[in-house]
């Protein structure tokens, strides 16, 4: 009769052990929001590294939308007749609250600045309301419990590089080296200016005619894969991530790129952005409906 006792004694000792200090529950899948202006809309570097992200076991089911806008900013600025006066430049403010709140981040990337200097001569002023800025952005997201990696900002006029101190690259690289001076606060701050002015000098070298940006801003094809090849050798080690990045073979980014579009314009049109000209999404539900059937698709086709 001592032994069965002894058994049940202990049989309620640990669940009461079990009620106290419950058994963790497994990590949930993180859900990554990737916030940025054209460059980022475009999609064509967010979906590369989605790409590169998935293949490690933390982000396999990870949720990851691209919330970029074109020609936002940070800084709440915007020049005189723009969009041909149609509308101002939208201010990520008028819409990050909507955003967090409706999709609950546990990750952020955030590459903002090309628009923020509204492609003027380096100001004080102006530098002040980027960097204004950002810090309100991080302190929105940290507020809500999720971490934040900003991006610097890629190249301006990267093809006809001019020594003129006037010229807007030198916005960019002001407020670039604002941010990487940051990670001396801590702050996680990736820098893909360098490997981009390598990386575009090395294209022209070995291919006489390679273009980056044909208008000075938008990166072609070429450019987003550099863009994505730079953020995720920096976000490796900064999220401790395992093995090398790869980015997907051009079927699987095919995948990816059809995902991405469509939550990109169910989650803008669900939170509600202002900004005139952006295609419409599905509803919410059926694009994730519609999202779970292509990374099932991905997931198939990238065991």
């Amino acid at each position: 009769m001592i032994k069965p006792l002894f058994s049940k004694f202990l049989l309620l000792a640990g669940l009461a052990l079990a009620i106290v200090h419950p058994l963790p529950a497994a990590e949930a899948a993180p859900r990554v929001a990737i916030l940025g202006d054209s460059i980022t809309f475009d999609g064509r570097w967010p979906t590369r590294v989605e790409s590169a992200l998935r293949g490690t076991p933390r982000f396999k089911d990870a949720e990851i939308v691209n919330f970029g806008l074109a020609s936002e900013t940070v800084s709440g600025l915007s020049e005189p007749g723009h969009a041909g006066g149609k509308f101002p430049r939208p201010c990520l403010f008028e819409r990050l609250d909507r955003i967090l709140d409706a999709y609950q981040p546990t990750l952020v990337l955030a590459c903002y600045g090309m628009n923020d200097g509204i492609y003027q001569p380096l100001d004080p002023a102006r530098s002040k309301a980027y960097e204004d800025g950002i810090l309100k952005l991080k302190s929105a997201v940290e507020k809500r419990g999720a971490t934040i990696v900003f991006i610097t900002p890629p190249l301006h006029n990267a093809d006809k590089p001019s020594e003129d101190p006037q010229r807007y690259d030198t916005v960019l690289d002001h407020d670039a080296e604002w941010l990487v001076a940051r990670r001396a606060d801590g702050w996680s701050v990736i820098d893909i200016r360098p490997d981009l002015k390598r990386d575009v000098t090395k294209a022209k070298q070995e291919t006489p005619g390679f273009v980056y940006a044909k208008d000075g801003v938008h990166p072609g094809d070429q450019g987003h894969v550099f863009i994505a090849t730079s953020i995720c050798s920096q976000l490796w080690p900064l999220w401790k991530l395992p093995g090398e990045p790869q980015i997907a073979d051009p079927k699987g980014i095919q995948i990816l790129t059809q995902r991405n579009n469509l939550l990109k314009l169910a989650w803008l049109s669900h939170t509600k952005h202002l900004r005139p000209g952006v295609p419409a999404g599905l509803p919410l539900d059926d694009a994730k409906t519609q999202a779970a059937k292509l990374l099932s698709d991905y997931q198939k086709a990238n065991p």
